[in-house]
């Protein structure tokens, strides 16, 4: 199974190994990247529940942040926009790094999260950069943009596949250069399937 019941909406299961490659797994399927069908993020408020979902938000966080949309509704449609485009282009620059107009869509969100953050200290004295403080409806698009710039600037980044199985196209990270499939139950399973009814 694909997907997970969370909050009473249908979302990705979380297989890709880094959260930057769940936002690409909320299209389902890049053979058909204009198929109104594949979005999983159809909406600000899926939005913000897969954020908290996929661990880019404090859950906690999530019911305010899904109450002040209701009231900035304007604003978290045009959030919700950027994240899809964001989404593509980080696609798109992770099968194909020589795309300098996607990687320019990234690293522009990346700089605007980047200069958001803030330097916190734990009471440990542990620190850690954080959302800015508040909330509002750009919060799931700059932990999207961290994420993103995360994965990119990590040794995961040459590590990135893309699930071969039909009408599927998730990437996921294989470290050891032997995973295939996104997950073998789904989309392995079929390709045996086919396979065995091919020679039948």
């Amino acid at each position: 199974m694909h997907w997970i019941e969370v909050e009473g909406y249908r979302l990705p299961a979380l297989l890709a190994g880094h959260p930057a490659l769940e936002l690409c797994n909320t299209w389902a399927g890049w053979d058909e990247p204009t198929d109104p069908r594949r979005e999983w993020l159809h909406d600000f408020d899926h939005l913000a529940v897969w954020a908290g979902h996929a661990g880019l938000l404090d859950p906690t966080v999530v019911p305010r942040l899904r109450a002040v949309a209701r009231e900035q509704h304007v604003a978290a449609h045009e959030v919700l926009t950027e994240v899809r485009s964001l989404r593509t282009a980080l696609h798109d620059v992770l099968l194909d790094p020589a795309d300098g107009a996607a990687f320019d869509v990234v690293a522009a969100q990346a700089q605007r999260a980047a200069g958001a953050a803030v330097l916190e200290a734990d009471p440990d004295g542990v620190a850690r950069w954080a959302p800015p403080p508040g909330i509002g409806p750009a919060l799931p698009l700059l932990a999207c943009a961290t994420a993103a710039a995360d994965l990119l600037t990590s040794p995961a980044r040459t590590q990135v596949r893309a699930c071969p199985g039909e009408e599927c196209g998730w990437l996921f990270v294989d470290p050891r250069g032997r995973r295939r499939w996104c997950t073998m139950a789904v989309c392995g399973n079929r390709a045996k399937v086919r396979t065995y009814a091919s020679r039948r």
